[in-house]
């Protein structure tokens, strides 16, 4: 299957659907004769400006049904129980609170609805020297009620952004050099900007291999703190990988230590095939503004 036929293979596309953010590359197009509402940050003619210049297709971008400023989902399209399907692809990483995103879109899909999800996987992306998130980080932002970054990963994002041979993605059997994506100080920059203002900033909140996602969302529906049925999944293609969720309750709990011990195989031993970049340092004698200012 191609990327299309993976995220839709799960989905009843004769129903009425919901992408999540297509941007410049939606998934099921409205011009592709999908019953579909778009859901994005910005209107059709506002993402259209952003993009000029950024090298992709602007005339992808379609009119967009609903304008999302991080209202719950049901109050952003009017209802509950409306959709037969969600397409939300590179989301799920950005979302201040992944426990509320996952129940708002339950609660806007029809009883055995499907919300299809691809995700980057942190080895073949900019993400590949983050450590993977955990299922307490993700439930800690959940009972914090985070609707912004904490500035932990902000810093996080921008100082360990990484490259390989100049992009931001790649592939299993990809080869070359990794660097890093910006400059050494940027990430203090970043944060001392993002400390000083209320303003929303976009990063990858989360950072996953397929395992280790799988192993979050077991843990959060024993835990009670989702309840929803994984209804596919597709390994690691290029940089991402594909799980679908059934709006329904979860039946039975895959092994935790078999997840656990994937998970760690994942994110271990994946950069042999890298050579090493050499370090960019700082002039002897000059510390980082950030750690100058005497902070811990």
């Amino acid at each position: 299957m191609n990327r299309k036929e993976t995220i839709t293979s799960s989905l009843n596309l004769s129903g009425l659907g919901l992408e999540v953010g297509p941007s410049h590359d939606p998934v099921a197009p409205k011009a592709g004769g999908y019953n579909v509402h778009i859901v994005d940050h910005l209107p059709q003619d506002e993402l259209k400006a952003k993009y000029v210049g950024h090298g992709v297709n602007i005339d992808n971008i379609e009119p967009v049904d609903f304008v999302w400023a991080g209202q719950p989902l049901d109050e952003l399209v009017g209802g509950k129980g409306i959709y037969d399907w969600i397409i939300a692809s590179h989301v799920i990483e950005h979302v201040p609170d992944l426990i509320r995103f996952v129940r708002e879109c339950q609660s806007i899909l029809k009883p055995d609805g499907i919300i299809s999800l691809a995700i980057p996987d942190r080895r073949y992306c900019f993400d590949y020297l983050r450590p993977a998130s955990s299922t307490g980080q993700v439930i800690q932002a959940h009972l914090e009620g985070r609707i912004r970054h904490t500035p932990g990963q902000i810093f996080d994002s921008f100082s360990m952004a990484t490259k390989l041979n100049g992009s931001i993605a790649w592939s299993k059997d990809s080869t070359g050099s990794l660097e890093f994506l910006h400059p050494p100080t940027f990430g203090n920059v970043m944060l001392d900007q993002y400390v000083k203002s209320d303003e929303y900033v976009d990063v990858h909140a989360w950072v996953f291999t397929p395992s280790s996602f799988r192993l979050i969302i077991r843990d959060l529906n024993e835990l009670g703190f989702l309840n929803i049925q994984e209804e596919s999944f597709h390994d690691s293609v290029g940089c991402e990988f594909f799980v679908s969720f059934r709006n329904a309750a979860f039946s039975g709990l895959e092994d935790r230590l078999l997840l656990a011990k994937a998970a760690q195989r994942e994110s271990s031993g994946e950069d042999a095939h890298f050579a090493d970049a050499q370090p960019v340092l700082p002039p002897a004698g000059r510390a980082s503004r950030w750690f100058r200012r005497g902070n811990p």
